[in-house]
């Protein structure tokens, strides 16, 4: 398991902006803190042209996914991250 989550990492840092668009809820509760911050500012550069009733920061968005993505390892986060901005 180990091994996979160490190629995992290599493969986020090797392929940054491909990466942080297929990262799932597990990739993420996997990563440290400066991955996830970086991640979720990929994530709102690709998303920042959609409409938002309201303006969430990186933190915000952070928190929010640490409680969505408990029981959803599988589930991308790009598309709960989309459901914020709807």
């Amino acid at each position: 398991m180990r091994i996979i989550a160490a190629a995992a990492a290599l493969g986020v840092v090797a392929f940054p902006a491909l990466a942080q668009m297929e990262v799932t809820c597990g990739d993420y509760s996997l990563m440290d803190n400066a991955a996830q911050m970086e991640t979720l500012a990929a994530i709102e550069s690709e998303t920042s042209e959609m409409a938002s009733d309201e303006s969430l920061t990186n933190e915000a968005i952070h928190e929010k996914l640490a409680a969505d993505c408990k029981d959803q390892v599988d589930m991308m986060v790009i598309e709960i991250v989309k459901g914020y901005k709807s």
